[in-house]
């Protein structure tokens, strides 16, 4: 009995404190950094001053949670890729997960990462070559399948291909989606009689 207490105490506080993390990213992203104070955070979470320090002991330790919160992510995206077989339709999942990653309008990336600790920076930067080594992984495959062009280098062109996921918001994923197979898909082959 008191093993399930425990556990579930400790999932409510993680659920808790990654509630906490979203709710400050979603303020860093509308009002950004000057707005994040403790006391802003919390009157956002809906919490009180007092559970937010419980959780985090300053804007600095939130904004960590709030990378660890983007980068929790990572498998889960990883087990979507890996659960597709094609090459392309695994390189259109992961544009549309970073074309729509925390619903960003015209707030840039840059804005987040500036605002960051260095351990957060850390923490975001890993997640970031996670995914382009999975892009990577992904372009090779569709390279290897005769699905992308032999001339691509995927390490070289995953976090380009991902920069420009980025910077489409969430009602022009499309358009980056053609873009993205303009430069990637191979020529269609054709048929020698």
């Amino acid at each position: 009995m008191t093993d399930r207490w425990v556990l579930a105490r400790q999932e409510h506080r993680s659920r808790q404190a990654d509630a906490i993390a979203a709710s400050a990213l979603t303020l860093l992203l509308e009002q950004g950094a000057p707005a994040l104070t403790m006391a802003t955070i919390a009157s956002t979470a809906g919490v009180s001053r007092q559970t937010l320090y419980r959780y985090y002991p300053d804007v600095g330790a939130v904004l960590t949670g709030v990378a660890e919160l983007i980068a929790a992510h990572d498998t889960a995206l990883a087990d979507a890729v890996a659960d597709e077989e094609d090459p392309v339709a695994q390189l259109e999942l992961l544009v549309r997960a970073v074309a729509t990653a925390g619903g960003h309008e015209d707030h840039a990336p840059p804005e987040l990462r500036g605002a960051l600790p260095p351990e957060a920076r850390e923490v975001l930067s890993s997640h970031e070559q996670r995914i382009a080594d999975l892009t990577a992984g992904v372009l090779e495959a569709g390279i290897d399948q005769g699905r992308f062009h032999g001339e691509l280098t995927p390490h070289v062109d995953a976090p380009l291909l991902l920069g420009l996921a980025a910077a489409a918001d969430a009602g022009r994923v499309d358009r980056a989606l053609t873009l993205i197979h303009q430069l990637v898909d191979a020529p269609p082959q054709e048929d020698t009689p």
